[in-house]
């Protein structure tokens, strides 16, 4: 008879010992197709290259940081490009901001659709963003578009750069990492180290191994006839990762995604710590949905708790110590590689040592992930069914 104390030992020794030597051996990998990446130039931007662009631009009220993510769009070094803005009805606040960008840069066109939002009779599907992006792009004049998020902050020559891959008419699309800004606190400072420290290493990884078959919301460059090739926005719009299904179906197409080298910022808001892991809970469930196979691969992710329950389980047992020491220097080598070299992000060089602490908060939020299908978006409540589409409950 198996006794109690083999089967601890096992699920609480061996186990996660195992399961963190495999997570080593993933976050050294991760090192590796980070330095791929970084070490393998993206050619310089053509000045003789630089075809039209409509930026559409889907906005839901005023976040933290609008302005100025805004209007570094507007400053683009860039000969002829359009904004085009998507509000949540004629009440939406972003319209006196977008007013004011009006006054600031005049020489700049730009549009705003107006689009129903949440709890709308007038909505068509559930993803409100996917209902403004479709009107948006009706309205769009150039035959390249460029959607990104309204939290996004992008360089002045940011267009330059993410168009320049287009030039290959083989090219279907163009996309590119992103790093987060925190806005004050610990909680928000977290949550910017698992941009650029973990979900950028699961990018690279991904696309040393496979390719980049998906997109970010940070930066989709394309052309109108690769999403008409797809069926238009319209078959897509009742999903959650709006931006990962387009890219998948892209590439399913047969058009390569490319991933710039240019990398973007994103403001993450100051949140308490139950807001932060919803919104976290709402990503990785997104994720769970969109990927099924692929998301409880994602334990490997989370060597060091594993590493420390081991160390717990026997805190005298020289193995365990050194797995926890080997699994803490591959994390802070992914970490660093795909945060400071590639995404050059500030906050990952002055808090990595927070690292193991997020890593703890983000087991958390991967096992509360397989505990149900909902999820909270701008205050209204979803189901999520197979494949990642959505339905409001």
């Amino acid at each position: 008879m198996v006794s109690l104390s083999f089967i601890a030992a096992v699920f609480l020794f061996h186990l996660p010992l195992i399961l963190a030597v495999c997570s080593c051996m993933y976050h050294l990998a991760v090192f590796c197709a980070a330095l791929q990446f970084r070490c393998k130039p993206e050619e310089e931007a053509s000045s003789d290259f630089a075809p039209p662009v409509s930026i559409l631009k889907p906005v839901h009220g005023i976040e933290q940081g609008f302005y100025s993510g805004l209007a570094s769009h507007f400053r683009q070094d860039y000969p002829h490009f359009e904004i085009v803005f998507g509000l949540s009805g004629s009440k939406d606040p972003a319209q006196w901001t977008i007013a004011q960008l009006r006054r600031d840069f005049p020489h700049v066109p730009v549009k705003v659709v107006m689009v129903e939002d949440a709890g709308s009779a007038h909505r068509k599907r559930a993803n409100p963003k996917m209902n403004k992006l479709e009107r948006m792009l009706e309205q769009a004049e150039h035959e390249i578009v460029l959607m990104n998020d309204s939290d996004i902050s992008v360089e002045s020559d940011y267009l330059r750069q993410v168009v320049r891959p287009l030039r290959d008419p083989r090219t279907g699309l163009v996309t590119c990492l992103y790093r987060g800004v925190p806005a004050g606190g610990i909680v928000s400072i977290l949550e910017s180290l698992g941009i650029s420290g973990d979900f950028a290493g699961q990018v690279l990884l991904a696309r040393s191994v496979k390719g980049v078959r998906f997109a970010l919301g940070a930066t989709l460059v394309t052309r109108k006839k690769q999403i008409a090739e797809i069926g238009g926005l319209a078959p897509w719009a009742d999903y959650l990762a709006d931006d990962y299904i387009l890219g998948n179906k892209i590439a399913a197409a047969g058009y390569p995604v490319h991933l710039s080298h240019t990398v973007v910022d994103t403001t993450v808001p100051r949140r308490s710590f139950f807001e932060m892991f919803r919104h976290q809970l709402r990503w990785a469930r997104t994720i769970r949905f969109s990927n099924p196979r692929g998301y409880p691969a994602l334990l490997l992710t989370f060597g060091i708790p594993l590493a420390l329950v081991a160390l717990l389980f026997r805190p005298d047992s020289p193995l365990a110590q050194a797995v926890l020491a080997g699994t803490l220097a591959a994390r802070f080598l992914a970490a660093w590689a795909s945060g400071v070299l590639v995404c050059r992000d500030r906050v990952m060089r002055k808090f990595f040592w927070l690292l193991p602490i997020r890593d703890l908060v983000a087991l958390g939020v991967w096992i509360t992930s397989f505990m149900g299908n909902h999820v909270v978006w701008r205050g209204e409540r979803f189901r999520i069914e197979a494949g990642g589409k959505i339905k409001p409950v």
